[in-house]
């Protein structure tokens, strides 16, 4: 197993793990209760980290998690069904559940 991602919640982990299980990508979040050792330890030890079973697939995994966040920067999307406007890093059309391209 390799770590992939460090998350800055358990949301974003999750967030992660799913887009690579949707691809196909095997991975697991570690550190989903850590949050009770805050104060004791530092900030960044229990952050929830998304790892791959695969080593094998760790590169691919990275690029796949570096497009998320290309895709939250790029403002928004408008669905070609309904016309309503998305955020950038959706998959699917809130309103209508269009995929979006």
């Amino acid at each position: 197993m390799k770590r992939v991602y460090l998350a800055a919640d358990l949301a974003d982990a999750q967030i992660a793990l799913d887009w690579l299980n949707m691809r196909g990508i095997r991975a697991h979040v570690f550190n989903t209760h850590a949050t009770g050792g805050l104060g004791e330890l530092a900030a960044t030890q229990i952050w929830p980290e998304v790892w791959v079973e695969d080593d094998e697939d760790a590169e691919q995994a990275i690029q796949l998690l570096k497009e998320i966040h290309a895709a939250e920067d790029a403002g928004s999307k408008r669905c070609p069904q309904c016309g309503e406007e998305n955020p950038g890093n959706f998959l699917s059309c809130w309103h209508c559940g269009q995929a979006l391209a």
